[in-house]
């Protein structure tokens, strides 16, 4: 079994898979709403509210503090072009998050609704941030 399958096993049945034009759309969201540099990071100096974390209990902290709703829908986004793009819920994401970092070297957890994303860059620095 690949990594992705064992992240799509650990996310369970509440998910969407995103191929092909579906896909792309989400991407064209992500790239819209956030700068991204060459070297295909976001670009935090162009992010005026963001934060570099350490735990997930920092991560939901910084939303509950600065994200007004409670959409919890979220996009899974990696580095690796030919992978899918996963929806699924925010919770169900945290709960299982090795096996998402798992899948690819780099990690975006998008909110088109809310406009934060999250990266979870393959060093192992995390920053969160909104647009």
């Amino acid at each position: 079994m690949s990594l992705i399958d064992e992240c799509i096993e650990a996310l369970g049945e509440n998910i969407k898979i995103l191929y092909n034009l579906d896909r792309e759309r989400i991407l064209e969201d992500f790239d819209s709403s956030f700068p991204i540099t060459e070297w295909g990071r976001i670009d935090w100096e162009k992010v005026t509210n963001h934060a570099k974390v350490n735990t997930i209990d920092e991560l939901i902290s910084f939303l509950n503090q600065n994200v007004n709703g409670d959409s919890n829908d979220v996009y899974v986004i990696w580095d690796e072009g030919t992978l899918p793009i996963i929806h699924s819920d925010l919770d169900k994401v945290f709960e299982v998050i090795d096996d998402v970092t798992a899948v690819s070297f780099d990690t975006w957890i998008f909110s088109p609704s809310l406009v934060y994303v999250i990266e979870i860059f393959h060093d192992g620095e995390v920053r969160i941030g909104l647009n």
